[in-house]
């Protein structure tokens, strides 16, 4: 790291490409998680060919200066498991150029400053924007796009790790104010999100805006808490069992991992920052799936109980669809909840396509008490029939699960 004259720091971690020698493996996105494949630049800045977010500890499995345990997994010797480091993260520059940025106004006007050698009307020039646009910027009226922004840091020969700590918020397509901090970091909230995606969610495959809809309103208040947790933004729609958000909100689940529609034509399987994260992460992500696509059978008549969890894809994705549901099924098992394999309900046509209905199931009292305390599910009229489930279980098996728990706690 060196010093400049202004007291910011510069950083050798953002290079440009004339200083260094162009291969398919510089031009990598700093956020692409470890089993989320795309096309890096489709959709996304051109201007961003210019530049290489590049390091030894980028957990991109295209990087191939990067070793695996570095990267993307680390062996823990204690537990003889693979771990995940979550220390990757979503920059600014990793998002669409769709959104514009507002930067602390006395870092834009040395940024301005520093890019233009105080000549604004020649860096207008090259920046091939009007003279009047550059000095209301620099005097911080407006937001800047975010590809003028990386344009002009280019030009200043400044790092965008440095700049990244100067915003203060994003503001979308439609206006909306987000302020968001960066980098965005794995979270619970962020698990629970591309869960419920994976759920009643819908992500655009065109303008990325995200929706969930659930007839339960709590789930529907979990969703706007966690939104707004992460990106400190209100629905833009809402209705009784919808609520709608900014395109800001579906590009950065999907580059998290979460499906974009149609979901069922989708391969995708769990993030592996979520398989192979903390417990919390994958609690939370188990929770939104059971509360969106599970299910609770209780017959007050007869001793039937069970625990499903259902998932839809087209015919022609049922092997990832049972790929899907056998992860699952053995993130379950990390809780001592033991689901049975998966298995074909039925085909159904609609509109002409083949469409698979397949699931797993939780039968036992053991896993299905270790579900209720280990797992949990939103209140609700599920979470009602569960509680019954869990009345009428044999005392013996509760009294053993609590101590178990209490064991667990302590």
């Amino acid at each position: 790291m060196t010093q400049i004259s202004t007291d910011h720091w510069t950083s050798p971690r953002v290079n440009y490409l004339k200083d260094i020698p162009i291969t398919d493996y510089t031009l990598r996105a700093h956020a692409e998680l470890p089993n989320y494949d795309f096309s890096l630049f489709e959709g996304r800045l051109s201007s961003l060919k210019l530049i290489t977010q590049f390091r030894l500890t980028c957990p991109s499995p295209q990087n191939m200066n990067s070793s695996f345990n570095e990267g993307i997994l680390t062996f823990d010797k204690s537990s003889g498991e693979k771990k995940m480091k979550t220390d990757f993260a979503l920059h600014f520059w990793d998002l669409s150029e769709r959104l514009r940025y507002k930067v602390e106004d006395t870092f834009m006007r040395f940024l301005f400053d520093k890019a233009s050698g105080n000549d604004l009307k020649s860096l207008a020039a090259k920046l091939n924007v009007s003279y009047p646009f550059i000095c209301q910027l620099r005097r911080g009226l407006y937001s800047i796009p975010s590809k003028l922004l990386i344009e002009t840091a280019k030009i200043a020969n400044e790092d965008l790790f440095v700049i990244e700590k100067h915003i203060e918020y994003a503001r979308t397509r439609h206006g909306n104010v987000s302020k968001i901090s960066f980098p965005i970091v794995p979270s619970k909230a962020m698990a629970s999100l591309v869960g419920h995606v994976f759920g009643d969610g819908y992500i655009g495959k065109k303008k990325r805006q995200f929706e969930y809809c659930n007839d339960n309103p709590n789930l529907l208040n979990e969703v706007r808490n966690y939104v707004r947790e992460i990106f400190v933004l209100e629905p833009m729609t809402e209705r009784r069992n919808r609520i709608g958000y900014s395109t800001i909100v579906g590009e950065v689940l999907e580059l998290f991992g979460a499906h974009l529609a149609p979901k069922i034509y989708s391969n995708k399987t769990i993030p592996n920052w979520i398989k192979y994260g903390d417990s919390e992460l994958k609690i939370v992500f188990l929770k939104a799936l059971f509360d969106d696509d599970g299910s609770v059978m209780y017959s007050k008549n007869y001793n039937a109980k069970g625990i499903n969890f259902y998932q839809i894809r087209d015919k022609s994705k049922l092997q990832s669809s049972h790929k899907f549901l056998s992860e699952i099924r053995g993130l379950l098992k990390e809780f001592d909840i033991l689901a049975g394999e998966p298995l074909l309900r039925k085909f159904y046509t609609i509109n002409g396509e083949e469409h698979a209905i397949s699931y797993i199931n939780i039968t036992d009292y053991n896993s299905i008490l270790n579900f209720y305390y280990r797992i949990g599910l939103t209140d609700g009229e599920k979470f009602d029939r569960l509680k019954k489930i869990i009345a009428r279980a044999p005392i013996k098996i509760k009294q053993q699960m609590e101590v178990k728990n209490k064991i667990e706690q302590t």
